[in-house]
């Protein structure tokens, strides 16, 4: 099953090897989906993430629609073992979203 939301969203810049790490870690260990978005050539939308986030360097990683932070954020989640309960979580609020969608398509 495709669901259309997934579980992370990732701004991105090429050739950075803090988006390649965080993205490794994401899909081979943690196992789940991931929607990237390059930014490298886009300017505005750069500035308007740091607005939102404060953010300044990338990757800037969502969990859903909560802003964790970057590369480090991730793998001090990941070392604590909270990520995985975090990843759960909003697996689970996609598919009991996914099975309201379907069964108002019933």
């Amino acid at each position: 099953m495709l669901l259309e939301k997934p579980v992370f969203k990732m701004y991105v810049k090429d050739g950075c090897p803090y988006c390649d790490k965080a993205r490794d870690i994401i899909l081979k260990e943690l196992k789940t989906s991931l929607h990237l978005i390059d930014i490298t050539e886009q300017k505005d939308l750069q500035e308007l993430i740091i607005a939102d986030t404060n953010q300044k360097t990338v990757p800037v990683i969502y969990l859903g629609s909560e802003f964790i932070g970057g590369c480090d954020a991730l793998v001090e989640l990941c070392d604590s073992g909270d990520i995985e309960k975090m990843v759960l979580r909003e697996e689970n609020n996609i598919l009991k979203a996914e099975i309201t969608r379907l069964r108002r398509s019933i």
